[in-house]
């Protein structure tokens, strides 16, 4: 297997988090990449390499130019700025209360192009997204010229960005743009398996027939993001019945878990896809801080080889996972899954 790494990407180091107007420690941080990195290494036939960076005009596919050009803009500010005491960040504090209302100063741009309090930007929040996206594109042009799977690992996630909008640790949309770009080859599915329903995959695709996507996740009547990942969500226009969510209530084990996941490779495989891009979450842990799942480390093993029996090209994107003490582990099972 082919793991196209990012590097854990110090320079986007989120200082704390603000939820519920509580100051809570972060738990996107870049101790997860090597704490990730330590179990893929011991596991025969992985090759690590580092992904190369990719032009931002890569990016316009899917989002916005001018979301990404404020993106890029506002972290090259940061970086100009002088706090002796601490690293310059920028949190939104105010949102659009109205329908099609438009910011000019950049607290106000930026709580237009953010949709929680989760996610600031820091001087080096844009490069360590790009680099992240890098790695999700070029594991597709990996998968592409004929390498069976290939494997993006490295922060920040991406499934909950949107077209325009960054929130849920998420600035670009790897797992998007991954599929995006095999589409051109042939249809591709998305199975995404991360706790958290993924919000940006399907809203970017959900008007589109030539992208099936599918999400397991926790009930959003409980749990991030709250306002999408209901099992009525099926597509729109061209889309309609491509998209499929499988909702689990809170503390789903291992035997739970896995009729959902055979009903959702069961849906993906009617599709017949010539490409499968699986947006992976290691925060379905029971030991997971944010998840609320219970599923052991050894499920992760059964996993992997339940969704391989699709036997199509797949390309692997890292997502969530917050327990350090564990991802290794998590990560070394799935693999050896495959």
């Amino acid at each position: 297997m082919l793991v196209l790494t990012t590097g854990p990407n110090p320079g986007h180091r989120p200082p704390f988090e603000v939820d519920a107007g509580a100051v809570t420690p972060p738990s996107e941080v870049p101790d997860r990449v090597p704490a990730l990195l330590s179990g893929l290494s011991a596991v025969p036939g992985v090759r690590i390499t580092e992904a190369e960076p990719i032009d931002p005009a890569a990016l316009s596919p899917l989002h916005d130019p001018g979301y990404v050009a404020f993106l890029r803009e506002t972290c090259a500010e940061l970086a100009g700025s002088q706090q002796p005491d601490a690293e310059p960040s920028l949190y939104p504090s105010v949102f659009p209360y109205g329908p099609g209302q438009r910011g000019r100063g950049r607290k106000a741009r930026f709580g237009e192009y953010c949709f929680d309090t989760y996610t600031p930007l820091l001087p080096g929040t844009f490069d360590a997204a790009s680099r992240m996206a890098s790695a999700a594109l070029a594991a597709a042009e990996a998968v592409a010229r004929g390498e069976p799977i290939a494997y993006a690992l490295g922060r920040p996630p991406g499934h909950h960005a949107e077209r325009a909008r960054c929130g849920g640790y998420s600035y670009l949309n790897g797992t998007a743009l991954a599929a995006d770009r095999l589409s051109r080859l042939g249809p591709v599915a998305v199975l995404d398996v991360d706790v958290h329903h993924a919000n940006g995959t399907q809203h970017l695709f959900y008007d589109r027939a030539d992208v099936r996507t599918a999400s397991i996740h926790g009930d959003p009547a409980e749990l991030f993001p709250y306002f999408s990942g209901f099992a009525d969500e099926t597509g729109t226009g061209p889309g309609l019945g491509a998209n499929r969510n499988f909702p689990l209530p809170p503390a789903t084990d291992d035997r739970a878990y896995q009729p959902a996941l055979e009903s959702a490779v069961e849906w993906v495989a009617a599709g017949r896809p010539a490409f499968l891009v699986v947006a992976v979450g290691y925060d379905t842990h029971a030991r997971d801080p944010i998840g609320g799942f219970a599923l052991t480390t050894e499920y992760f093993t059964r996993m992997a080889g339940t969704i391989r029996q699709l036997g199509v090209p797949t390309v692997l994107v890292q997502e969530g996972g917050y327990a350090l003490s564990h991802l290794g582990e998590c990560a070394a099972a799935f693999v050896r899954g495959w």
